[in-house]
């Protein structure tokens, strides 16, 4: 049963022939399903239909290439790839130059931030102001961005793009889409009680899809690379959040 319907295809279809400028590589890592339940194997609900998804999207572009891998296997390359759990899917172009990562699969809304992730790196550009582009390219040392999101959640494929644009601008920057109701562990470890959840360095997480400027300010906060004026801003920023109960 295919995954994207014939009318999407038709739509996508059209999208990818004027959007895509360059190839793009959706790389996939799963592992096999297990006949056997054992608690020391990692188990996958949604590899069969990542896969599928996948490979339903590359056969709408010539420019869209699917590489699947299995984790289990090729452990070195998930290792290099900084995937850890699965699925797990990149969306990057023949250099390897990009940290824009989904953990869980992209279906419902979230599929709309796979689209505008394609089209982006194929591109080679985002839509991010430039102020805010010069800013997240200063950022010198790591950071990982995780965005907690369910299928269902209107506002979660917004904080997974800015998150994935700031990923593109700088190649310290790693940032994950992380499908809530699959890594239940994870979700309860981060204390995920609504989404978008966000989550940067393990130090700083708040709710909401916040406006571009702002969230720029939580990575350079996080990064403790801010100025004088950011700090003032992000004090700010930071009561108001307090206030809503959206900063933790």
């Amino acid at each position: 049963m295919a995954l994207i319907s014939e009318r999407d295809k038709k739509k996508l279809t059209g999208i990818f022939s004027e959007g895509l400028v360059r190839p793009v590589r959706l790389v996939v890592f799963t592992v096999e399903p297990r006949r056997v339940w054992s608690p020391f194997q990692k188990q996958c609900h949604f590899c069969e239909e990542t896969v599928a998804l996948v490979q339903e999207v590359s056969q709408l572009s010539p420019l869209i290439h699917p590489e699947i891998h299995d984790m289990d296997k090729e452990e070195e390359l998930a290792k290099q790839m900084g995937v850890d759990k699965v699925p797990g899917l990149i969306v990057t172009d023949k250099a390897d130059r990009y940290n824009i990562r989904y953990f869980g699969i992209p279906a419902g809304l979230e599929f709309s931030a796979l689209v505008e992730d394609i089209l982006m790196v194929s591109s080679g550009r985002t839509q991010l102001p430039e102020e805010i582009r010069s800013r997240i390219r200063q950022v010198s040392s790591p950071v990982h961005i995780q965005v907690f999101v369910t299928p269902t959640c209107p506002y979660c494929p917004r904080a997974v793009r800015t998150a994935h644009q700031f990923a593109m601008e700088n190649p310290l920057i790693v940032a994950d889409m992380v499908e809530a109701t699959q890594f239940p562990d994870l979700a309860d470890r981060y204390q995920v009680m609504a989404v978008p959840k966000v989550v940067i360095n393990d130090t700083l997480s708040f709710d909401g899809a916040l406006p571009d400027p702002i969230f720029a300010l939580a990575v350079l906060k996080a990064a403790d690379q801010m100025t004088d004026q950011e700090s003032d801003q992000w004090r700010e920023v930071e009561n108001q959040l307090r206030a809503a109960h959206l900063y933790h």
